[in-house]
Formats: structure tokens, C-alpha cells, sequence
């Protein structure tokens, strides 16, 4: 049956690399002059009140991120970008507008306008984004008819970290004056969008198989869009993350190689069809390769349940779109105020993917029974070496102070020499401490897995800093 399921794998993936044999040129993105035309031409759109339709913004304001022109000139795709109230710029994909140049200049269209589904009709093949095109012709798919949500997925990110959902069932609302929706209901009714200041590490959200990765697009490339897809035999179900930074994904992924839930899959970014740093997760049970230019994965989402999130079932959403939009697989909660639903301190939720293979190490100073701090001394020299599979991101001393482990010290970011760390220790800092101490080391990876307390062991302080407190006798 394992062999089967392999067979079937490796000639769905034959089958989509035919496909692309003969692809579209991509779109030419446009010109930093005829950019300027073109937000010049979609503000005065967005302020144009002459056909009726009075355009409200509510939280949200457009603003042009990327546009793309045809081979003659004439006709111009815009990718919208949203911003807040407190000018962070939404991540997520981007809303559409279509544009055309006449004698009069480029005349804008937003979703719904007359005029709209002739010219996307007569948009050059590849200029829309694949999320925006239909299934190639050579595979016959259906949007899934899923009866039941597979389980047993995770937020992919580490345990105990926490990202915010910047959108859900939001990527499909009918927002014309937004450029909304982003993608189809088919396609993006179970996709979420996952964010944070900067670069985040990726965990697998449920072990697979490597289908197919990219990793080469520049970070930021809106022409190029990084991705992993794994393929999970139980669910026979694809997990697709797109947008991924540059470089990151681990060499060893290649191509068949299985994967644990928990397991480094690289890093997020902007890359392809995208307004702002953030991974876009979703699984589908089919999947199709672009048959344009930016070649990645694509398919119809289909209904995941998160083992990690408390609420509505294991389902995500924002306070925003659970008190703005219609209710959908009866997802009715959020974490955060409704009353307050852009409030940035909404949707952020904690992960519980432990990491497949976490940091390891130990210390080998100070040693087992040696007395430390003697005399005028506060300081303590502290050794240690660590490893991980990615790489190590900090260690630092734990104590066990009334019977609870602490973070003593400097969070050591530096090796010393490659796996190994020498850092000192002001014991002064953590009280005027006398008699047995119970150290240990912990261990951050770049994924953002933090190890229990490692390699513990009793040493004992020298009053040196102050009037004198006696330490509890370990093990008591």
C-alpha cells in the first residue's frame, strides 16, 4: 500500500512538471514612472464618487504594492495593499485592480465596476496571479468535498511562541473597494495567513514528504514566490506554505524526503504574490503547478483542524472577521476583544508544534561541588557547549532559586569557538547567596525550541555580596 501511495506520488509530480514545459514570460512589472501614474490614476479612482458607488474604508485604506503592464503597454494589473489605522501594512495577498491606458491616461477598475470581467477577459495569460487563474485545462479538479476536518495539525511555528492570524476567511470577502477578494472561496476558505515584525522560523504543521521546494527568489520578489509542499500518505493531503525567504530551506529537503511534525522548514517572507512578510498555510487533497512564470503549488484548501488552538474546534480567525464577516463552520470566537477587533494586541496565538529536534548541550563549567564566588569575587565563570540541526541561537545559566529553575546571567549569543560558549556569571545580581546552588544550562534554536533545564548540578556559593541568606539544602 506504501509503495502504491509513492507510485501515485511520483506521477502526479511527473504529470505537473509536463505541464510546464512550455510556460507564459512572465508579467513585466512596471516602470517606477508609470507606477507613479498608475497610484496617481487609483487614488483619483478611490475618490471618484461619479458612478454611485460611495467608497467607505472603514479600518483599512488601499494603497498600490506591486503593478505589472502587458508586452504592449496597454493594460496593467495592480496589486493593493492595505494599511491600518496605525500604519502597519497588512500580511497578507494583496487586493486587485485592473488598469487600462486611453488618451486620457490610465483609467483604474476595482472589482465590480462596469467594464470589469471584459478586461480580465482580455488580460495576456500569466498577468494574474495564480491564485486569481483557474485550474490549467490538463487537470480535471473539483473544489473537495470534504465531509470531515482532518486533525492532528499544528501551528507552524515552535512551541510556545506566538504569532498573529492576520487572516482567514478574509481572503474571499467581497470588498470591491479594497481590490478583495485575494482568492476564491474555493481555493482559500481553510488558508491562513500567519505574521510577525520580522523573519520567523517554519515547523512542519504535520509530518509528510517533500513533494517540491523553492528557495532561490530574492527576498521581497514579487515575481517569485518561495515555497515547500509536503504530502502526508494518511490524509493523502498536501500541506502548502508559500512566501518564504531566500536561502533558508533546509538543503536536506530534497525531494522525498520525509519530514517530522516539528521539523525546520526554513523562513517566512514576501516573496510572490504578497504586501508584507507572513507565511500563507493551507492544505489541499489536489494540488497543480503554475503554468506562468512563477512556478509554485496551488490548489483547493480543504477543512484542517489545529490540535493547539482552544477555540472554535481548532479553528483560527480574527476578531476582526468573526464580527465583520459571515460565520463559517460555525468559527465564532477569536482571542481578543470583539469590541476592539483591530486591536494590536488581538489574534496571537501560542503554538504547541514541539520541535522534532530540539537543542541539546551541557556544561562543563563550573563543575559539580567546586565553590564558587569566594572572597570580594561576585563572578563565576561559566563554559558550555551546545548543538541543534539548524543552529543554536543563545544559551544561558538557569539557577534553582525556592525551588524554582531561573534565568541567571547574560543570554550568551556569541560562541566562543564554534558549539562552545565562556560567559561570566554575576552571582551578585541574583542575591546575596550562600551554601549549595543547583545550576543548569538552557538552549535556544533558531527555530525558537527552548530546552528543559540541562546537565544539572550542585555547586556551592561563598558569601560574597552582602549579609548573608542561606540557600535551602538541596534536595529538601
Amino acid at each position: 500500500m506504501r509503495l502504491n501511495r509513492l507510485l501515485t506520488l511520483l506521477v502526479l509530480i511527473a504529470a505537473m512538471l509536463l505541464l510546464t514545459a512550455a510556460s507564459d514570460p512572465p508579467p513585466t512589472p512596471a516602470s517606477a514612472e508609470t507606477e507613479a501614474e498608475l497610484s496617481s490614476a487609483l487614488t483619483r479612482r478611490l475618490q471618484d464618487k461619479t458612478d454611485g458607488r460611495l467608497l467607505t474604508f472603514d479600518l483599512f485604506t488601499p494603497e498600490l504594492d506591486a503593478a505589472f503592464t502587458s508586452s504592449d503597454g496597454s493594460l496593467a494589473v495592480l496589486w493593493l495593499a492595505l494599511r491600518d489605522g496605525s500604519g502597519r501594512l497588512l500580511a497578507t495577498e494583496p487586493g486587485l485592480a485592473l488598469a487600462r491606458l486611453s488618451e486620457k491616461g490610465w483609467q483604474v477598475l476595482l472589482p465590480g465596476d462596469t467594464g470589469w470581467e471584459e478586461m480580465l477577459a482580455t488580460l495576456p495569460d500569466g498577468m494574474l496571479p495564480l491564485e486569481h487563474s483557474p485550474a490549467p485545462n490538463a487537470i480535471t479538479l473539483e473544489p473537495a468535498a470534504v465531509t470531515q476536518a482532518l486533525t492532528g495539525y499544528y501551528l507552524p511555528y515552535a512551541a510556545s511562541t506566538a504569532r498573529r492570524l492576520e487572516g482567514s476567511i478574509s481572503h474571499f470577502q467581497y470588498i470591491p473597494e479594497l481590490g478583495y477578494p485575494s482568492c476564491d472561496i474555493e481555493f482559500c476558505r481553510y488558508a491562513y495567513d500567519f505574521t510577525d515584525a520580522w523573519h520567523f522560523p517554519l515547523l512542519a504543521s504535520k509530518n509528510g514528504t517533500v513533494v517540491s521546494s523553492r528557495d532561490s527568489c530574492s527576498d521581497g520578489n514579487t515575481g517569485c514566490t518561495n515555497y515547500i509542499v509536503l504530502y502526508n500518505a494518511s490524509d493523502q493531503a498536501y500541506q502548502i506554505y508559500l512566501h518564504m525567504a531566500n536561502g533558508t530551506i533546509p538543503d536536506k529537503l530534497t525531494n522525498g524526503t520525509a519530514v517530522q511534525r516539528g521539523q525546520y522548514l526554513g523562513d517566512t517572507d514576501d516573496t510572490g504574490y504578497s504586501t508584507s512578510q507572513h507565511v500563507h498555510f493551507m492544505v489541499a487533497n489536489s494540488i497543480w503547478l503554475s503554468p506562468y512564470a512563477d512556478k509554485y503549488y496551488w490548489g483547493y484548501s480543504i477543512d484542517i483542524r489545529y490540535a493547539d488552538v482552544a477555540i472554535n474546534n481548532g479553528i483560527p480567525r480574527t476578531c476582526y472577521e468573526v464580527t465583520r464577516f459571515a460565520i463559517y463552520d460555525g468559527a465564532t470566537e477569536c482571542l481578543g476583544s470583539k469590541s476592539d477587533p483591530r486591536n494590536a494586541a488581538n489574534d496571537w496565538y501560542v503554538s504547541g508544534n514541539v520541535g522534532a529536534y530540539p537543542p541539546t548541550g551541557g556544561l562543563t563549567r563550573p563543575t559539580a561541588g567546586i565553590t564558587v564566588a569566594g572572597g570580594n569575587n561576585p563572578l563565576m565563570d561559566a563554559t558550555a557547549t551546545a548543538s541543534d540541526d539548524v543552529r543554536v541561537a543563545a544559551v544561558r545559566l538557569l539557577a534553582k532559586i525556592n525551588g524554582q529553575w531561573i534565568e541567571i546571567g547574560p543570554k550568551v549569543v556569541q560562541p566562543a569557538s564554534p558549539g562552545l560558549y565562556d560567559w561570566d556569571v554575576n552571582l551578585c545580581d541574583v542575591g546575596p547567596l550562600d551554601g549549595p546552588l543547583e545550576v543548569a544550562l538552557r538552549v535556544w534554536d533558531h527555530e525558537g525550541n527552548v530546552t528543559a533545564p540541562l546537565d544539572p548540578r550542585t555547586i556551592q556559593v561563598d558569601e560574597a555580596c552582602g549579609p548573608r541568606i542561606f540557600l535551602p539544602v538541596v534536595g529538601r
